[in-house]
């Protein structure tokens, strides 16, 4: 081997669509066609069917275009060996529960020269692999233009909970580089997460490694892209767009490289869950392929005018039509705000009061179980009026119906079952009351976008005179914390990490019995976009029928 070879490397960080095979072949093939001069292209993991198949990798139908696609790529004439990820069946899983392998298809000169398929399967958070897929144990690297080069299967990469070491065992056996294909979703602080992981293992290993990601929404998920390599000391020489297509090429030196100047690629947190809130809510709207237009409702509260801001950003303001529903609890400033708001987004809305149609209610309601208390009943009535509205306009308009409720209130149940949790997709439901104050006054960075009086005036749901959040609930940067405690480290008898802060057992207790009495509306939510390690959805599950004693 030669000092200071170089591999000629395309990265093709796609954006697939689950299901449509064809979709994404032809991407691919487009791709291929237009690499020129480079000696390796790799796709991410699982990208000619999109990830995750699910239950659909049964699918006949699925499973024959999968073997077609990857014939139709194999007959495309390419210098350039090609690493792309989908999945196989072969003959030795043949009648097996799980019958398919995770797989790097390599291609070189129209025929397909290898399998490589994913030894460590992971089996928790949204990942539920071990439902479908067999492990593999073959560690052997691959030649490719004459250098030895393992491939790895996004999982592969994180072993420091397993006992099979799969980088160290592929450097052992003569790799030279180490080339990662993923699906690797999303959340606050991850690049941060697998820079720090590939950084330390091309240090330990001496080796440079090429790391591959899809982007793009799934879902819940959020494929944030963001792809790099590094050197054999660790440094990042490299990294794709976030949270966008990027079809980029770098030469790599395998050998003999140089330290470089480090660059500082952390971003900030808030621009990162716009992003992906964003891409999340594009992909849905634009992938579906149903929706002309996009509604909700517009309180003049803070959640509805950061979830605004999300689909105006997201589908472009003409895309989005708000819809104020005010009664006699609504103050003029909550409808001013909310209109300002419009006016700031460039947005469409509507004004349709339901004070008339509460009151045909309250009357109906009295003729037959006579003069009831004023109570929570007919505050939710309220919600659930204005949900049939905005049900109405989704359905007479073909409209996606956006949800607005925070993490805080569904953490503790502070939301109404059939009034403001419906929605055909949740916006901020991931992200606690105290970090939507935050990335609004982000937003607000340049210029006042959502009015400061939102962000200013104590949050209240008006289903009630003079009512404010704090009735019901402690203050949000009390409640966060102790939910973020619950999220973090589950139920306890102790808490001691909250009492040494300061929280009472008898706040602490409130907020835990509103969680656990809850599960049963955040089982029937409308699902929302993943931009935590603990999100509620997909990669949760809490029975809904329990009796837990702390």
């Amino acid at each position: 081997m030669m000092p200071n070879s170089k591999l000629k490397i395309k990265i093709a960080q796609i954006n697939p669509i689950v299901g449509d095979i064809d979709y994404n072949t032809a991407k691919i093939i487009d791709i291929i066609k237009t690499s020129e001069n480079c000696d390796i292209i790799v796709f991410p993991e699982m990208a000619l069917v999109g990830y995750p198949l699910m239950d659909h990798i049964h699918d006949p139908i699925i499973r024959k275009k999968n073997l077609e696609a990857v014939e139709k790529i194999k007959g495309i004439e390419s210098e350039s060996t090609i690493i792309l990820g989908t999945f196989t069946e072969p003959k030795e899983l043949e009648g097996k529960l799980h019958r398919f392998y995770n797989s790097a298809v390599v291609i070189e000169n129209k025929i397909v020269t290898n399998y490589v398929n994913k030894r460590l399967l992971p089996n928790y958070d949204v990942f539920d692999e071990r439902r479908y897929f067999s492990f593999d144990n073959k560690y052997d690297p691959i030649e490719i233009k004459g250098f030895k080069v393992g491939i790895l299967i996004c999982e592969d990469a994180w072993d420091e909970h397993y006992n099979v070491k799969v980088a160290r065992n592929l450097k052992a056996n003569g790799a030279e580089i180490l080339i990662v294909i993923n699906a690797s979703p999303y959340h606050i602080n991850k690049f941060k997460l697998r820079s720090d992981l590939l950084r330390g293992r091309s240090r330990e290993l001496s080796l440079p490694i090429v790391y591959v990601n899809m982007v793009g929404g799934l879902d819940e998920i959020v494929y944030d892209g963001q792809s790099f390599i590094t050197n054999q000391f660790g440094q990042i020489i490299f990294k794709a767009k976030s949270f966008q297509e990027d079809i980029c090429f770098f030469e790599l030196p395998i050998k003999d490289s140089n330290k470089i100047e480090e660059i500082n690629y952390e971003v900030d947190w808030r621009e990162e869950v716009v992003s992906a809130l964003k891409l999340n809510l594009f992909d849905y709207y634009y992938k579906s392929g149903i929706f002309k237009g996009m509604v909700l409702g517009l309180s003049g509260g803070i959640d509805s005018a950061f979830t605004a801001y999300i689909c105006a950003s997201a589908l472009g303001s003409d895309k989005l039509t708000a819809i104020m529903m005010p009664t006699r609890f609504t103050s003029n400033e909550s409808i001013d705000l909310a209109r300002n708001l419009c006016e700031n987004l460039k947005i469409k809305y509507i004004i349709h009061p339901i004070d008339k149609l509460f009151a045909v209610y309250e009357k109906n309601i009295e003729e037959h179980l006579g003069k009831q208390p004023f109570n929570i009943a007919d505050e939710n009535l309220q919600a659930r009026i204005r949900a049939n509205l905005l049900l109405y306009y989704s359905n007479k308009f073909n409209w996606l119906l956006a949800s607005t409720g925070n993490k805080s209130e569904i953490g503790v149940g502070y939301c109404t079952l059939y009034g403001d949790t419906c929605g055909g997709k949740n916006i901020p439901g991931d992200l606690l009351k105290g970090q939507i104050y935050d990335i609004c006054n982000w937003i607000n960075r340049e210029k006042e976008i959502i009015p400061n009086g939102i962000i200013e005036r104590p949050p209240t749901a008006e289903l009630r005179e003079n009512q404010k959040d704090s009735d019901s609930l402690p203050p949000y940067d009390v409640l966060d914390v102790i939910l973020g405690e619950i999220f973090d480290n589950g139920i306890s008898a102790e808490y001691k990490n909250l009492k040494n802060k300061g929280f009472d057992r008898h706040t602490i207790n409130q907020v835990v019995n509103l969680y656990l009495n809850s599960e049963f509306k955040r089982r029937q939510l409308v699902q929302t976009i993943k931009v935590s390690d603990s999100a509620f959805g997909i990669g949760r599950r809490y029975p809904v029928l329990k009796r837990i004693k702390f």
